[in-house]
């Protein structure tokens, strides 16, 4: 379904990318170009903040997208197993009812008399009550059939309306997930009008900026990567790396996919947004993560800002809309936005002024 996420942007896919100019360390009073007697222009500062701020609503949006696409896979599932429950449930009562039938034709095999009448006629007094006997264990083994036929049908009924309801769920998240890619595509619509106003040198000016930013994050990241290579070694891990190493192979993972595209609603291996980088990072190392923030943050123990050891998974905002990877040394990496990509980036910086950092989590 995330193919179906994308807006096109510099050969990404839909639902995702806005023009990959980053307007982050910029504060200037550049000036947009616009018609004459139109409002005052907006400064490139202000550009940002409204970029920044578009990017947080789309984020969130979209987060709670990967939410409603995790129930929708849940729901599916129950669906699958409660359908199945009910056709067998069907072939139950089926086969009772089959059985009942065979009662019917027994009786009008034996001349259509109802086997009470039948041992009233007997001659001999010992055959009277042989049939007798027989009449009771027969009227029982009826009425026990009944019985079964009966309570077989009703918990069909109600199979079914288990189906029914699933189905109903089915519907209701189908509507969100489509209501909140409606919204996702405004915000990321929004975004790309704003950057387009650029002029050529700003956005010459813009790209100078980002590159520096880039180089940065590819520095911090060589250097986290020896960090967790020196700690964890090829037998004994270091005490802030988990002892089964699963850790430094999330990190490493993670760290490999510096500058890979910022892409809403996707997991990798190519493109992703905040949750689907830090799911797919922890898969290399073994451990699943649900593709949403939201969910990861419930998803392993709850550790303290004292505790952290690379590898844990720091959320942000309340409710949580943004998540990113500790590395050490105060340092995160994270699928941080359409403009910058996968970057390294202080902690508590992470979320942005409108983020505010909001507790961490270690997989596994």
């Amino acid at each position: 379904m995330a193919e179906q996420l994308c807006r096109t942007g510099r050969a990404r896919p839909k639902f995702a990318a806005v023009a990959a100019i980053s307007v982050i360390t910029i504060v200037g009073g550049l000036a947009l170009s616009a018609p004459v007697n139109a409002d005052p222009k907006p400064t490139l500062a202000e550009v940002q903040r409204r970029v920044d701020e578009l990017h947080g609503q789309a984020e969130e949006a979209s987060e709670r997208y990967n939410e409603a696409n995790e129930t929708l896979a849940e729901i599916e599932r129950r669906l699958a197993a409660a359908a199945n429950d009910a056709q067998r449930q069907e072939a139950r009562v089926q086969k009772l009812t089959a059985d009942m039938g065979g009662f019917a034709a027994a009786t009008y095999r034996a001349g259509g008399l109802d086997p009470t009448v039948q041992a009233m006629l007997a001659d001999d007094p010992d055959d009277f009550l042989a049939r007798s006997s027989v009449i009771d264990a027969y009227a029982t083994q009826q009425a026990e059939q009944l019985n079964a036929v009966a309570a077989e049908r009703q918990q069909l009924e109600q199979k079914r309306l288990i189906v029914d309801e699933e189905l109903s769920r089915q519907a209701a998240i189908k509507a969100v997930l489509a209501a909140e890619k409606k919204t996702v595509d405004s915000l990321v619509a929004e975004q790309e009008e704003l950057l387009a106003k650029l002029t050529a040198e700003e956005k010459a000016r813009i790209a100078r900026e980002q590159e520096r930013a880039r180089l940065a994050a590819l520095a911090e990241r060589d250097e986290a990567s020896e960090r967790i290579s020196r700690s964890s070694g090829s037998s004994t891990p270091a005490p802030n790396v988990p002892a089964s190493g699963r850790a430094a192979i999330a990190v490493q993972a993670a760290l490999s996919k510096i500058g890979a595209p910022y892409v809403y609603g996707t997991a990798g291996p190519n493109t992703f947004d905040c949750s689907g980088f830090t799911s797919w990072a922890w898969a290399q190392a073994g451990v699943s993560l649900s593709h949403s923030s939201s969910a990861q943050a419930t998803q392993g123990t709850r550790v303290s800002v004292s505790q952290l050891q690379p590898g844990d998974i720091l959320f942000y905002d309340s409710p949580v809309s943004h998540v990113a990877m500790y590395i050490g040394d105060g340092m995160v990496v994270h699928a941080s936005n359409p403009q910058t990509d996968v970057t390294t980036a202080p902690m508590y910086q992470a979320g942005g002024s409108a983020k505010p950092f909001a507790g961490a989590m270690r997989p596994g």
